[in-house]
Order: structure tokens, then sequence, then C-alpha cells
């Protein structure tokens, strides 16, 4: 029976891979896809993610790729009201092609297995018992489980989680464009949704854009909804003016922004599993990382008998819930503004009066920052 099995190669599950690992447990992550790969993901690290990155030891590696350095973000709404303020700190543009596969390596080269092309298909167990996981490759005993495999997965269906039965009318799409761009992170709204822009390593920029089902089957296609949305806010036009598109499409359906919750039948929960905030605050990729970093030292007392099983469930969700509850609520506020064109006008006309405000909106959605 190994020790910790992560069920997710992505930035949550690699982290807290590479962290039980450095503290000498025995650890195999599931991944069912490949490295490296593209991802949906708006690939904005925001400042307080660098903490977890000088902890897992890949900051190095990852200056040496030199991501663009974003020092501003941008709001614009249909119809061309504007607003640009300063980030608190300089964030880094980076893709999960480059990032996730740097993680993998470092699970690795800490002492973790990384089954690439293994889907995972049922969990069973408590912490109570150990578990039993079953994969392509077979079964494997395991005294802890982490659930890493992002917004949708199989294991969500056998196991029983509820939330995740309703489909949701929202979709999202991304692309790289060839291009240089400003060091800046824009958020163009336009009717009946959002869509992210910001520069990525080796000249290009990213395009990630998040909307209603229904305006996709109108559009017709991918390229025809980004179109539609450049059509109806001049800003996007003229940034998508900026580069060619040079990779697929990567698309995710059915989103959802409900908390699904930091635990399920005794499976620790990290990043997207547990819950997704609003795209457009750009601080999903700090939150897996930190994520992992509340979890990886709940699980290092637990597997070293420093704590119990019923005080791990609740001291985990304890601080999960305190380290992202605020952020997750603020986020959802700022995701339905933006699907509203009128009030999105309003909002960043506001913002634009009063730049102490945007500031303050923008630190509601993030951690603490780096010290």
């Amino acid at each position: 029976m190994i020790d910790v099995a992560v069920i997710g190669g992505g930035l949550a599950g690699c982290s807290v891979a590479v962290q039980m690992a450095q503290a000498g447990h025995e650890v195999i992550v599931f991944e069912a896809g490949s490295y490296p790969r593209h991802k949906l993901c708006g690939e904005f690290l925001s400042p307080e993610a660098q903490s977890s990155l000088d902890r897992l030891g890949v900051r190095a590696d990852l200056e040496a790729y030199h991501p663009p350095r974003i020092n501003q973000s941008v709001v614009t709404a249909p119809g061309g009201a504007t607003d640009t303020v300063a980030l608190p700190a300089a964030a880094w543009g980076i893709s999960r092609y480059v990032l996730d596969a740097l993680l993998a390596q470092q699970a690795e080269s800490a002492g973790a297995t990384v089954r690439t092309g293994c889907r995972v298909s049922n969990i069973e167990g408590t912490l109570d018992t150990g578990f039993t996981v079953t994969h392509a490759q077979g079964t494997t005993e395991a005294r802890t489980v982490v659930g890493a495999w992002g917004k949708h997965g199989i294991p969500d269906r056998t196991m029983g989680r509820s939330d995740l039965t309703e489909p949701d009318p929202v979709v999202a799409f991304k692309a790289h464009y060839e291009g240089e761009m400003p060091p800046v992170i824009d958020i163009h709204a336009f009717p009946g949704g959002y869509c992210g822009c910001s520069p990525v390593e080796e000249g290009r920029f990213n395009v990630c854009w998040i909307g209603r089902r229904d305006a996709l089957k109108h559009a017709g296609s991918p390229q025809g909804m980004i179109q539609a949305a450049a059509d109806a806010n001049p800003h996007l036009a003229g940034r998508l003016q900026q580069g060619t598109r040079c990779t697929d499409f990567c698309a995710v359906s059915q989103v959802t922004l409900d908390t699904k919750g930091p635990l399920h039948r005794d499976v620790c929960m990290v990043g997207d599993t547990a819950a997704m905030i609003a795209p457009l605050c750009g601080d999903g990729m700090a939150m897996a990382l930190h994520a992992a970093d509340v979890l990886a030292p709940h699980l290092h007392r637990f597997l070293a008998g420093q704590q119990a099983a019923a005080t791990l469930r609740t001291r985990y969700a304890a601080d999960w819930h305190d380290a992202f509850d605020a952020r997750l609520q603020w986020g959802r506020v700022v995701h339905r503004v933006a699907f509203r064109p009128g009030v999105a006008r309003a909002v960043v006309t506001g913002l634009r009066l009063l730049p102490p405000l945007h500031r303050w909106v923008f630190r509601q959605t993030r951690g603490p920052l780096p010290a």
C-alpha cells in the first residue's frame, strides 16, 4: 500500500506530489493525458504564486523560459469603456504546456512515480481503512487519495458527486496567438460572456473566453463565437488583430462555478476539482498551487501518525474554506457582472473614475502576496 495516490497531474496534483515525495512518502500520480500538452487556462500566474514556486523548487526552471512580467490589468466593456490599473506586483505569463511538464518532472525528481496515459475509473475506501484506486493499468492500494482531475472527471460520476449532474449552459475555449502583446492582462466583456488575453512565453499571447452555450450554437464554431465577441467589443477586436492563431482550440463545456468542496468520501480535493474561480479573476493557477500548500502538511501529519483521520478531515476542510471561500464568492459576483453588458459598462466606468476601487476588487479575488 503506497502513501499517496494523486488522481490528475495538473498544477495542484503535481504540487501535492512534489511536496509529499520531498517529505519521504511514496507517491503515484495517475495522469490520463501526456506531457507537454495545451490545456484550457488563462495562463496568468498571479504574484501570490511565487512562494509556491519557490517551495516546489521550479522557479529557476520557469525563469529560463523568460515568461513575460505582467504589470497592468485592463478591463473593457462593449461600446468602448475601458479602465487600466497597475498590479500590486508583477505576475507571470506562462503556458500550461510548459508549467505542467515542469511540475511533473519535478515530482519525478523528488521521487514520485508519474503514470501518463493512465485514466482512473473508480476510487473506493476511507482514510480509516485505505483506498483501492481502479485505473487503466489495474488497481493500486493507497493510504490516502488526492482528487486533482480538474473541472470534470470519471471519478466524479462513479463517486456520486451529484452537484455535477446538471449541465451548465456555459462553455469555454482557449487558443494561442502568434504575436507580441504588451505586459498586461486584458479582460474584455461582450454580450453573453468575456475574454481574457495575456502574453505567454516565446512571443505568443493566450486568448481564453467563456460564454453562453446558445452563443456558440448561434455562431456555429469557436472561431465564429470569438469573432462575434470581437464585433461587439472594439478593444478585443484590436487585440486579436495583433496576432495570428497558431494552436487548435481547447474547449470545456458545462463550466460551473459552484463550490464542490475539499472532501468527498474521504478523498481530499484540490484545484478545480474542489472549486473553480471565475476565469476573469486570473487566480486559478495560483489557487491550484495554494490548495496543494494547504493540503500537504495535513497529509504529512496523517501519514506520519501525528494526526488522526477525523482531524485531517475537519482541519483540512476548515483551512481550505478559510483560504478560498471569500475570493470564490467575489469571483462569482464579478462573473455575473461581466455577463451583463449594461452593468459591465457602468462598472468599468466606475472603476476608471475610482482607481482605488479597481485595486480593491482585484485584491478581493486574491490570496496573500508574498512577503
